[in-house]
């Protein structure tokens, strides 16, 4: 005797559809608040690098001897606060000779933000001093420089860099030390609570994810 239930699934089974697209179809909300973490966590993975520059103290003391035997002290990475004492290399310096090898400091200008970079005489070619907006009133004689520690093929906008240098005649190896006097730890503590709320509001977003899940807006 077949003893197997015969009895037909009853009128209100709830058949759900197996697959990517339907489970896409009935998860819209916790699809959404999941696409505003993972946003937020980009954001907040940056602002903790700054933050981690910014709360570093005394820079590390570079010398022209190191950097002219691709030796940086132990320990330095790029990334860290570093200084520097030298005197600018540069030549005629004019608005209309700037950007040019006479001049002997390359621009790179990109969304109204212009970048200046030039070499000192004490390291040649193998170190670059970057500035952010505009060049120092002084560019003669000895001074310290602090900043964050880069290279040629690490600084902002890498291609417009490249350009920018080849036509100020300034070396362009990827590998060459920049310092970008534009990044030190003052300036970064002054925007702190900028980046406080950027990771005030990515925490946020993942205790919204864990509380509301799926949960449509206004319980619709």
């Amino acid at each position: 005797m077949d003893t197997r239930n015969k009895r037909p699934l009853s009128e209100d089974h709830h058949y759900e559809p197996r697959g990517l697209g339907p489970w896409i179809g009935r998860n819209p909300w916790l699809l959404m608040r999941l696409f505003t973490v993972i946003v937020f966590s980009f954001a907040a993975s940056t602002v903790a690098a700054n933050f981690s520059y910014g709360l570093e103290g005394k820079p590390t003391l570079l010398s022209a001897e190191q950097i002219g035997s691709g030796k940086l002290p132990a320990g330095t990475e790029i990334g860290d606060y570093v200084e520097i004492t030298g005197s600018p290399d540069v030549g005629e310096v004019r608005p209309n000779t700037v950007g040019r090898p006479e001049s002997g400091i390359a621009v790179v200008s990109r969304y109204s933000t212009s970048y200046f970079y030039f070499r000192l005489e004490e390291t040649g070619d193998n170190l670059l001093i970057q500035t952010t907006q505009g060049l120092p009133e002084d560019l003669q004689g000895e001074r310290v420089w602090r900043g964050k520690l880069e290279t040629v093929g690490t600084v902002i906008f890498h291609d417009t860099t490249q350009d920018g240098l080849k036509s100020a005649g300034l070396p362009r190896d990827e590998s060459i030390p920049v310092v970008n006097t534009g990044e030190t730890p003052e300036y970064l503590r002054k925007i702190f609570p900028a980046y406080s709320a950027i990771i005030a509001l990515w925490l946020l977003s993942v205790a919204w994810l864990i509380w509301k899940r799926n949960k449509p807006f206004l319980g619709l």
